[in-house]
């Protein structure tokens, strides 16, 4: 029985560091590496244990808006002189999981500009190709009747 119980703590400890290389990788690749683990309580924050479990309740909105971060620092057993553990939580889990969690957990894209790939954009100064004339459009609601008047008038004076 003790063989099994040692035997699965192995397992534990091998997924949680596979985990670890997955994570590094995926913040090397977005710029944004680490090479420490978070200290919460003056011990290593097992960030797989986190991950697992945040994601087992829904993943961060859905325990940001229940505000279950203190229950999920009962189970990490921090001391209780930790009295910030919640807030350390939820932070770490905002640095260090969240974006994981939303291309990994959930499968959204990954809007982060990636490096050596940014995102195109128009050169500073550059004329757009085309011209929004909506920009112009009131609605009438926002207009009184005599103001719709002189507004068309302006209208047809400016841009004819």
């Amino acid at each position: 029985m003790a063989n099994s119980t040692g035997k699965n703590q192995a397992d534990q400890r091998r997924k949680g560091l596979a985990f670890l290389d997955e994570l590094r990788q995926f913040h090397h690749s977005r710029g944004s590496p680490f090479k420490k683990i978070p200290v919460v309580g003056g011990k290593e924050l097992d960030l797989h244990a986190l991950y697992t479990r945040v994601t087992t309740l829904g993943g961060f909105g859905k325990v940001s808006e229940k505000n279950q971060w203190g229950e999920i620092v009962d189970e990490f057993n921090f001391p209780r002189s930790c009295s910030n553990a919640a807030f350390a939580l939820k932070q770490y889990y905002l640095r260090y999981l969240e974006k994981y969690e939303k291309v990994h957990h959930f499968g959204e894209e990954d809007d982060e500009v990636q490096p050596g790939n940014p995102k195109p954009q128009l050169p500073i100064g550059a004329i757009p190709t085309s011209y929004n004339y909506q920009q112009h459009s009131v609605s009438g609601k926002f207009l009184r009747g005599g103001e719709k008047a002189i507004f068309s008038i302006l209208f047809l004076y400016i841009f004819i």
